[in-house]
């Protein structure tokens, strides 16, 4: 890898892109970058290299992101060759082109359907074959099941597992995750390549901004000749996954998820975390959804010192942890289309209104209306607009807010609202319920103080 092959593209510094090597994103604590690591496990010795490349080429700010990415932040022009090429140095190789993702142990958990990752590379070697124009966030999801499924994960298409007296088949789905996206086939093995292909054709033939959600079904399903629409498979499919971050029994393994605070790190703390893992006995590290870092190798002595040694760096690790059903950007520390701070935003739900923190319902916490942190719907949403701080109920960012809030009102209200559920809530009552049953109107006007 020269440094020259990664000349940066200055037509892509913009917002709305998936931001790499080649296409970097300015933000407002300099240009972030995202990476993809071919390899699913990780060594120690990897992520410290990570770590040193972030405090040499950036501002040492290192996020794990929602879809188990790496993202670098505050590089500058000149630093991202460099980048480049110290990670070409360190070994670690990154995937371009369009996100195909997969369980984190794919391959590993023996109560999977099936292991994603031929499928995974079956196809992403022919799209690349294809060369077509997809829209930038194009994503794919290909989940064989597990403990750590992606059923959670929202994708323009998805491929899912199901298991059945024939073997496995694999139902071909768009514009969702595994309940919503709406189902175009039911494929053996053999035939999900060219199935997905087709799909993918679709998408490139209705131009470049077109997603899974644009597309016709029964269209899709009429050109397909193999197997059935799928219609019925969401009935065949088994619960959902776990939350990633805890302690995990797959297989014969024992498994202990890791999340620093709502997804950001100092390199010198995640190079302490590394270090202190590695002396518990961690033998690898893959990277997975909900911001997270899977430790394996660890025997039940080792797991317990390894919880012990997260918690001492301020990482979640276990599925306690209250802030690990929220989700947020950068902020106004690190983004310039941000409005307000996103982190003190969730530290004062946690602080206030930790009735909603159960894990029954997703929180998302958003700097500004584009929603990157969450593209899905959330129970409740916090958008930060030109007028402060709005409430969304059981929509996106970038949904009209029910309500608004100034910026320096926004801890006063979260008090209000975290006092209602409180007041309001039965015992044992989930989050979930609680906000089903309580009016929209009513949880409006406690935000707002009107009560």
């Amino acid at each position: 890898m020269t440094v020259a092959s990664h000349r940066i593209d200055t037509n892509t510094l913009r917002r709305g892109a998936c931001p790499s090597i080649t296409a970097p994103m300015q933000t407002g604590d300099g240009l972030l970058v995202r990476l993809r690591p071919v390899s699913a496990a990780l060594s120690a010795q990897d992520l410290l290299a990570l770590a040193d490349i972030a405090r040499r080429h950036g501002n040492g700010l290192i996020e794990i992101t929602a879809r188990g990415n790496i993202q670098l932040r505050g590089l500058i022009d000149a630093s991202v060759p460099r980048l480049a090429a110290d990670l070409a140095a360190a070994g670690i190789e990154t995937r371009t082109g369009v996100a195909i993702e997969i369980p984190p142990l794919s391959g590993v958990d023996p109560s999977e359907i099936a292991d994603a990752t031929p499928i995974a590379d079956a196809l992403r070697n022919a799209i690349a074959a294809a060369a077509l124009t997809l829209a930038p966030k194009l994503a794919i999801v290909v989940d064989g099941g597990g403990v750590l499924s992606l059923s959670d994960m929202v994708a323009d298409i998805r491929l899912d597992a199901i298991e059945t007296n024939e073997g496995a088949l694999w139902r071909l789905a768009i514009g969702g995750d595994r309940e919503t996206a709406r189902s175009v086939a039911l494929l053996p093995s053999d035939a999900v390549v060219d199935g997905t292909m087709a799909v993918v054709s679709a998408l490139a033939a209705a131009g470049p901004a077109t997603r899974g959600r644009d597309l016709d079904v029964p269209t899709l399903s009429a050109n397909l000749s193999e197997g059935d629409n799928g219609q019925e498979a969401i009935s065949w499919f088994k619960s959902g996954p776990r939350h990633p971050v805890g302690k995990h029994h797959i297989g014969s393994r024992l498994v202990l998820g890791v999340a620093p605070a709502y997804g950001q790190v100092h390199a010198d703390r995640l190079a302490a975390l590394v270090q202190s893992l590695s002396a518990c006995g961690a033998m690898e590290f893959r990277l997975a959804t909900h911001r997270t870092l899977l430790v394996c190798g660890l025997s039940e002595e080792g797991l317990s010192a390894a919880q012990g040694a997260a918690e001492r760096e301020g990482f979640w690790c276990t599925d306690k942890a209250p802030g690990r059903s929220v989700s947020i950007c950068a902020g106004a520390a690190g983004c310039a289309s941000a409005s307000f701070d996103t982190h003190a935003a969730a530290d004062a739900v946690v602080a206030h209104a930790a009735g909603l923190l159960d894990g029954s319902v997703d929180i998302h916490i958003s700097g500004c209306p584009k929603g990157c942190a969450h593209p899905a719907r959330a129970a409740v949403t916090l958008c930060g607009t030109a007028d402060g701080v709005g409430l969304v109920l059981n929509g996106k960012a970038s949904d009209p807010a029910l309500a608004t809030v100034p910026a320096d009102g926004f801890v006063p209200a979260i008090q209000r609202l975290g006092a209602l559920l409180r007041n309001r809530r039965a015992e044992s009552e989930t989050a979930k319920s609680l906000l089903d049953r309580t009016a929209p109107d009513t949880i409006v006007s406690a935000y707002q103080g009107h009560q």
